[in-house]
């Protein structure tokens, strides 16, 4: 053997990494990483862009009702009766604005014993029969009144500081402190002494944080 032979060393060869025992497994740790990490990111991107739970007054497309927004659901004002109705439903008494013309306003006084008072509501009849009267929002019956003389009333506070008022009605179904549902019967509509002229009716006001709105500008009638 000569001596160039002696002195040549063998090339090593590469080694595959693919062929070694640990290649795949960090493969398919590190994706499972990265899959993690996109879930993650993905998720606090779509929490961060969620309102805040909790009330809130809106208004609706095309309609001036307002919602109340609450964590399990989302309600609009309601008729306080039933939508089958509607097509005989009148506003016998209108709310007194002290915006609208002469004729409004004339049509908006309450007058016993020669004594005119405004409306802070709006009388409802429906063919001078007795009709069911809904809760217009979900809410907590606050007051219970009976008078038959002005007509038995029902008080109502809802989430989004609003209260409607229910008046001249019988047959009460609830009472102070009950929480009652959208749309659930709280009474049955009659007529009394102190607004003959309307007859069998429903006096309906509705309040926002204490002040009297129209409730026809929130419902359409």
């Amino acid at each position: 053997m000569n001596m160039r032979e002696e002195n040549k060393k063998p090339t090593p060869q590469k080694k595959n990494v693919t062929k070694q025992r640990w290649f795949w497994p960090v493969i398919y740790a590190s994706f499972a990483v990265l899959l993690v990490a996109g879930v993650w990111g993905y998720s606090a991107l779509t929490n961060s862009s969620k309102p805040l739970t909790g009330s809130k007054l809106t208004a609706t497309n095309g309609a001036k009702s307002p919602t109340v927004e609450t964590n399990a659901q989302t309600e609009s004002l309601r008729y306080p009766f039933k939508e089958a109705l509607l097509k005989d439903a009148k506003v016998v008494q209108d709310y007194y604005d002290v915006e609208a013309n002469e004729e409004s306003r004339a049509g908006a006084l309450l007058v016993f014993n020669q004594t005119f008072t405004t409306s802070d509501g709006i009388s409802i009849a429906v063919n001078g029969e007795s009709f069911d009267v809904l809760a217009a929002l979900s809410g907590k019956v606050e007051e219970v009144k009976s008078d038959p003389f002005i007509g038995n009333e029902i008080t109502i506070s809802h989430p989004n500081g609003m209260t409607t008022v229910y008046s001249s009605v019988s047959d009460i179904a609830v009472k102070k402190g009950d929480k009652v549902d959208q749309g659930q019967a709280i009474g049955k509509t009659t007529d009394n002494q102190y607004n003959p002229a309307a007859g069998n009716h429903l006096y309906f006001e509705v309040m926002q944080e204490g002040k009297h709105i129209n409730p026809t500008s929130l419902l359409a009638f």
